[in-house]
């Protein structure tokens, strides 16, 4: 009875997670406008998930054990395949590496300006380089999600 009880707790985690991760994957903007903070979330929620459903498989004895907790774990990585893995990852990644181009170019242009730097162009250029930063970590965390899968 106790089993039957962990079991039943494993699959609400997992199906709560898993439910976590659908809603942040359905509520990234399909454009190229997408928020540094949300990106880093998506891959903490994916990195969870992932996590969760090895463990549970590697804790199942047989797929037959709980076929319920062994089919809702292969929808749902079969889900993060089609809808992460496939589309959405290599998509932010391109994102990324495109924003950090337009970053560079930028603090380029304004470094190649003669002219004596203002206030206000030391606290842009300042800016602007904050902004690179936030990106090269953001895109450096997102290639460590792509390591990890080739790892698996």
């Amino acid at each position: 009875m106790e089993t039957e009880t962990n079991e039943n707790e494993t699959l609400e985690l997992f199906t709560s997670e898993s439910e976590k991760l659908q809603k942040i994957i359905d509520s990234i903007p399909k454009t190229s406008e997408k928020k540094l903070s949300d990106i880093i979330n998506l891959y903490y929620q994916v990195t969870m998930v992932q996590t969760l459903a090895k463990k549970i498989k590697s804790d199942l004895k047989s797929p037959t054990e709980n076929q319920n907790l062994f089919d809702e774990i292969n929808k749902t990585e079969e889900y993060m395949n089609e809808k992460f893995s496939k589309s959405l990852h290599p998509e932010i990644l391109s994102e990324l590496t495109s924003s950090i181009q337009v970053s560079t170019d930028n603090l380029k242009q304004l470094g190649q300006n003669s002219e004596p730097k203002t206030k206000e162009t030391i606290e842009k250029e300042a800016l602007l380089y904050k902004e690179l930063r936030e990106l090269m970590s953001t895109k450096e965390f997102v290639e460590q999600y792509e390591t990890g899968i080739k790892d698996d």
